[in-house]
């Protein structure tokens, strides 16, 4: 009855510890692309919410995304200890005075763990906080990317129109010049200005529509969508920043900016990564019981204990290295900081600069637009020739494209500065993670 009882338990044992296992399952790969064709919605989408699908369907973030397991996997790890090992011998009796075959066995524990536990988990916990912060920063960063291409979209469709306004203009030039000239009222050389100043604006025109499908194609892949799907967007309104509050941001960029937390998380993971090497000089340490009954039927029993000695080694590659790392760390952190601060400082007064001049590109366009529109009346009126109407017609057509250039130069650079700054973003806690 005792040999059942005995049996049954093992069998137990055996099942409760095959039950905790994992298992295999199968994970195939997508065999086609999942590119959508379309929008769900024709609803013209302003910058939030471009910014808010490009957060959430951009492929390169969902993959990020993924990575976090890893360093939950890690975490795991951490705060796992490893498994107990044990031993059994048999030495069967063979022949001499002894009257019985012998056994052996022991339970040892590596312990390991539990003495660098507490920087481990640290560390783990550190790294699993630099992931989100820097998954927070890559989804910061593609939204701005995403409003971005709003911006050039919507300064592309402009820059289109003012091509077609100068093509349809000047091409009606040219018709009637040619029409002068065929009636023996010009000669060749008044009538090529305007063919001339064709070609050059159909040849800018070509070049702007590469650029527009370029930039679509950009906002197309950051949204999930096949190439070519056209997005319709509201004209971006921005408000600017202040600046004395880019000033207070700059201040705090440390406690704000997702990339700078996930540097000193990383400082954090490496510094207890050091902890934990100083403390593993006498590692790996375990414990456990060992017995068993020799051939004469002597029993015996005992502790049994297993440790390093830091005579030569110690550890001291792995500490060195340990300190490399955290000085490097350091050092990255540092540069990150003054690159960042100084970026935003540059930005601030390049957008000064920027919006003197798209005011004043906006006036001159005014003005130029109105003395087209007088030389058109003046030439149909014939008080002026083919080639100062060309002039006239392309000079402003040229400086329309310069204020939209200049305005969407403007709405970029401030959303870069946002960026840079950290404006908007979710908050984060700056705190280091919990020992």
């Amino acid at each position: 009855m005792r040999l059942i009882s005995a049996r049954g338990l093992s069998v137990l044992a055996v099942c409760t510890a095959l039950a905790g296992c994992a298992a295999y399952h199968p994970a195939p790969l997508p065999s086609t692309p999942s590119l959508a064709p379309s929008l769900s919605s024709s609803t013209p989408l302003g910058l939030t919410e471009v910014a808010a699908l490009a957060v959430q369907r951009d492929p390169d973030l969902v993959a990020a995304r993924a990575q976090r397991g890893i360093a939950e996997a890690q975490l795991l790890a951490a705060g796992t200890p490893p498994d107990p090992s044990i031993s059994g011998g048999f030495a069967a009796l063979l022949s001499g005075p002894a009257t019985m075959s012998a056994i052996s066995g022991s339970l040892v524990q590596d312990i390991s763990a539990l003495i660098t536990y507490v920087p481990e988990k640290a560390a783990a916990r550190a790294g699993l906080a630099q992931v989100d912060a820097g998954i927070l920063w890559q989804e910061w960063q593609v939204a701005a990317q995403a409003e971005q291409l709003c911006v050039a979209l919507t300064s592309d469709r402009a820059t289109l129109a003012s091509l077609r306004d100068d093509e349809a203009a000047l091409s009606g030039l040219d018709r009637a010049t040619q029409a002068q000239m065929a009636a023996g009222n010009l000669t060749l050389a008044e009538t090529s200005t305007s063919a001339a100043a064709l070609a050059v604006v159909q040849s800018a025109l070509d070049a702007a529509s590469q650029g527009y499908a370029r930039d679509l194609d950009q906002l197309d892949a950051l949204l999930g969508l096949a190439p070519g799907v056209e997005v319709n967007l509201v004209p971006p309104r921005l408000s600017p920043v202040p600046v004395d509050v880019a000033q207070r941001a700059i201040a705090t960029l440390p406690e704000r900016r997702p990339d700078l937390i996930a540097l000193r998380y990383g400082y954090t993971q490496a510094d207890e990564k050091l902890r934990a090497a100083i403390w593993s000089q006498f590692l790996p340490v375990s414990l456990g019981a060992s017995g068993g009954r020799d051939t004469s039927g002597v029993v015996s029993a005992g502790p049994q204990v297993t440790l390093t000695l830091p005579l030569f080694n110690r550890n001291r590659p792995a500490i060195a290295a340990a300190e490399a790392t955290r000085g490097a760390l350091r050092a990255q952190y540092a540069a990150s900081l003054d690159s960042a601060a100084a970026g935003a400082e540059a930005l601030v007064q390049e957008i000064t600069l920027l919006r003197g001049q798209a005011e004043a590109a906006d006036a001159a366009a005014a003005q130029a637009q109105s003395a087209a529109a007088d030389a058109r009346r003046a030439f149909a009126a014939g008080a002026l020739n083919a080639r100062t109407e060309t002039d006239l017609i392309t000079a402003a057509g040229e400086r329309t494209r310069t204020a939209i250039s200049l305005r969407a130069q403007v709405q970029t650079a401030e959303l870069s500065l946002a960026t840079l700054l950290g404006l908007g973003l979710p908050p984060i806690s700056p705190q280091e993670p919990t020992r």
